[in-house]
């Protein structure tokens, strides 16, 4: 089988830095076209890329080389385009957040099944190096039995553009929470028991959350706080996990964006202050030992999309596992709005 076309549609920050250049680098797919209405942008795309492009969607649909469609464009965007892709015959990726809603979430599987067609979520940060190695010390038992999780991804700017619209899917948690969020619900093994969450705003001049607390507890007893925030001028630790055997801390994040943006993601490097530190007893002796971290690894997502259409793999993150991501946001988005706890099951009819 010839390697599958791929046509990245958006050619923005996501389209180009990530979507773009990690599909370049998976040797099992074909970088094949881009999608963007900016007449300049199609212009440096066919310089320094040498592909295709498209001035619109619809164009792109149209060409019977397409195979994949990769949607890197505004979140609202993301349902109808994937059910319009998937039924023009192409296999679909979304990126992060999988949509606005349950609803949504449900119609873009219904048409993937329909259709028989690839769909997926670019959960990229299944692939993080600091949740490689959260996740190796919590199933190697090394902090005992979890109690509490805690993750934040905090900053101080001014939410810009479509990101700065509800209607539009903006808004901090949507965007980071997408992330934590799957990574919380691959950590823990118990189904969602109940959402918790606190929006705040009317600090920045826009209709989306300028900081959010949500926590999620699962069946098991074990509870994860989240916190996003765009008015933090101090960030806490991006992971704080408590056990009955020992306490994690791990500060920074993923090295991998920050080398991708420069044009070598495989010359990511971390700094040493930033490695997890754990806290547990040792020979009967309380203890602080630094955690060498596991390395992160984006270019897996689209091996694994490239190996999937090639019939060699499963998928490695399927729809219906970020189903429930959305149902985790739409809870957290209802708790804020009622000031209660909500079970998963409340939320799935909204």
């Amino acid at each position: 089988m010839d390697k599958p076309n791929v046509a990245v549609v958006g050619y923005g920050f996501a389209g180009r830095c990530f979507h773009t250049y990690l599909v370049g680098l998976a040797s099992e797919l074909n970088l094949y076209g881009i999608a963007t209405r900016r007449t300049e942008a199609r212009a440096q795309i066919q310089q320094q890329l040498g592909v295709k492009t498209f001035s619109c969607f619809e164009d792109m649909l149209d060409d019977p080389q397409v195979d994949l469609v990769v949607l890197a464009t505004p979140n609202d965007l993301h349902a109808p385009h994937a059910i319009r892709a998937l039924e023009a015959g192409k296999h679909v990726v979304t990126d992060k957040p999988m949509c606005l809603d349950v609803a949504e979430a449900d119609a873009m599987i219904a048409a993937s099944r329909k259709t028989n067609r690839l769909l997926s979520i670019f959960q990229n940060r299944r692939w993080d190096g600091d949740y490689l190695t959260v996740r190796s010390i919590v199933e190697e038992g090394i902090l005992g039995d979890l109690y509490q999780l805690e993750m934040a991804w905090m900053g101080y700017a001014k939410p810009r553009t479509w990101r700065s619209e509800h209607q539009r899917g903006g808004g901090k948690f949507v965007d980071l929470g997408a992330h934590m969020i799957d990574q919380a619900l691959q950590l823990i093994p118990a189904p969602v028991e109940k959402v918790y969450a606190r929006f705040h705003t009317g600090i920045w001049d826009n209709d989306v959350e300028d900081h959010a607390h949500c926590i999620i507890s699962f069946t098991n007893g074990v509870e994860v706080h989240i916190d996003t925030s765009s008015v933090a001028r101090s960030s806490k630790p991006r992971w704080y996990l408590v056990g009955s055997a020992g306490t994690l801390t791990k500060a920074g994040l993923d090295p991998q964006e920050k080398a991708m943006i420069a044009g070598n993601i495989d010359a990511a490097h971390e700094d040493p202050a930033q490695r997890a530190r754990l806290f547990a007893d040792i020979a009967g002796q309380s203890a602080a030992t630094v955690v060498e971290t596991i390395p992160g690894r984006w270019r897996s997502y689209y091996e694994n999309i490239g190996a999937v259409l090639q019939g060699k793999e499963e998928l490695a993150v399927t729809p219906e596992s970020v189903r429930t991501v959305m149902r985790v946001i739409g809870a957290a988005q209802c708790s804020a709005a009622r000031n209660q706890a909500i079970g998963l099951d409340e939320v799935d009819g909204i």
